[in-house]
C-alpha cells in the first residue's frame, strides 16, 4: 500500500497547469459535506479523480461532480491547489469547492457505490489518511 501524504495546499494559479493531474471537490448540499464510497470499498472520499486527455482542469472537475454525485444543479470553483508526498515524487491537483441544490440517480455503470450527506467528515474512515485530515482542518479554517 503505497501511503500519501498532504504536503502543501497554495493558492490557485501557484502550480503550472501542466503539473495539474486530478482534482478534489469539496461539495456541499444544505449544510453538509456530500462524500462518496466507491464500489468495493468501505472507506470515504469527496468526489474528484483525475482530468483525461485534452480536458481542462475545470471541464474534469464538471465531469467529475456529475459522475460521482450526479449533480445537476450546483455552483463550482476552484480555491486551491494542493501537492501530494507519494514517497519518492510530488503530484499536484486541484481543489474546488461546490455548492449542490440538485442530483440525478447515478447510472449503475459509474463507479459510485454511495453517497452520503454528513455535518463531520469521518476522519477515520477516510480513503486518504494522510491528506484528509490537513485538506479538512484547511477547509474548515476557510468557512
Amino acid at each position: 500500500m503505497i501511503k500519501l501524504d498532504l504536503h502543501s495546499i497554495v493558492p490557485a494559479g501557484t502550480a503550472d497547469d501542466s503539473l495539474l493531474e486530478y482534482m478534489v471537490i469539496a461539495a456541499r448540499s444544505e449544510g453538509r459535506w456530500v462524500i462518496v464510497r466507491l464500489k468495493g470499498r468501505q472507506d470515504w472520499c469527496f468526489p474528484g479523480g483525475h482530468r483525461e486527455e485534452g480536458e481542462t482542469m475545470d471541464e474534469a472537475s464538471h465531469r467529475e461532480l456529475y459522475e460521482e454525485t450526479g449533480a445537476t444543479d450546483y455552483s463550482l470553483s476552484l480555491i486551491a491547489e494542493y501537492s501530494v508526498d507519494h514517497g519518492d515524487r510530488i503530484s499536484w491537483g486541484s481543489i474546488y469547492e461546490a455548492e449542490i441544490s440538485a442530483f440525478d440517480p447515478l447510472p449503475p455503470e459509474f463507479e459510485i457505490q454511495e453517497i452520503s450527506l454528513v455535518r463531520e467528515f469521518p476522519l477515520d474512515n477516510t480513503r486518504f489518511p494522510g491528506i484528509m485530515p490537513g485538506l479538512m482542518d484547511w477547509l474548515n479554517r476557510r468557512l
